[in-house]
């Protein structure tokens, strides 16, 4: 509240950002026996790219498609075909997957487990609940949250970036008491601070049901500097 009106603002309903609520449950599974041949085709079946490998209840492994792929001999062996299908049909899993596997649970936040797929370079994350295997989370999954957490699944709704922004925390409430002037409604709001530059600061806000032309005139008499205005697709 501010001077006796209400600040409009879009509750995002159920984005918890917790891994367990974005993760695939019950994720397909293989063991280290289970040959390389029936591996790719559960992938090819389920259009998945990855399998946590067990040994029984225990997490192992995992296998990707790409390590399936660089697994198969290369086409300038001088094995022969018959030789070539002998080998692939024998390979298993247990010979080519990684054994190092980077998991996260799944009370642990989508910001960590992004943080966590950047730093070691993998693209899934096996989700553990006290050891026991519960989910996978993907890249896809992270990306989907973070396009809901920034409001661009929103239809009709417009989002403007202010370049060079202040760092007082009143800025942000003049921003909001402008939108709020105009009976908008705010769906999201992020800082971002030395992206692309250092020192560089934008604030970038998604907006719905609100004149926007109206909206850039009243933030720019206020002197800030509105650098980009786009629609939702």
């Amino acid at each position: 509240m501010n001077g006796g009106s209400e600040i409009g603002v879009v509750v995002l309903e159920g984005m918890s950002m917790l891994v367990k609520y974005w993760m695939k449950s019950n994720p397909f599974t293989v063991s280290p026996e289970t040959l390389v041949i029936d591996a790719q085709k559960i992938m090819r079946q389920h259009r998945i790219r990855r399998l946590p490998v067990m040994k029984g209840s225990r997490l192992v492994g995992i296998v990707t498609l790409a390590g399936l792929r660089e697994a198969q001999p290369s086409k300038a062996t001088s094995l022969s075909v018959h030789e070539l299908n002998y080998l692939l049909a024998k390979m298993t899993v247990g010979e080519i997957m990684s054994r190092e596997v980077i998991t996260c649970s799944p009370e642990m936040t989508m910001e960590k487990a992004a943080v966590r797929g950047t730093k070691y370079g993998v693209g899934a994350l096996p989700v553990l609940d006290n050891g026991k295997l519960v989910g996978i989370i993907t890249e896809s999954d992270i990306y989907r949250a973070f396009l809901q957490m920034l409001g661009a699944t929103y239809k009709d709704s417009v989002r403007i970036t202010l370049d060079n922004f202040p760092r007082e925390q009143d800025d942000i409430i003049r921003v909001i008491e402008i939108l709020n002037g105009l009976r908008g409604l705010l769906v999201s709001l992020t800082l971002i601070d030395d992206v692309p530059l250092v020192g560089r600061r934008e604030l970038v806000f998604r907006v719905q049901n609100v004149n926007v032309e109206a909206l850039v005139a009243g933030l720019q008499n206020k002197g800030y500097t509105v650098s980009n205005v786009s629609r939702a697709d």
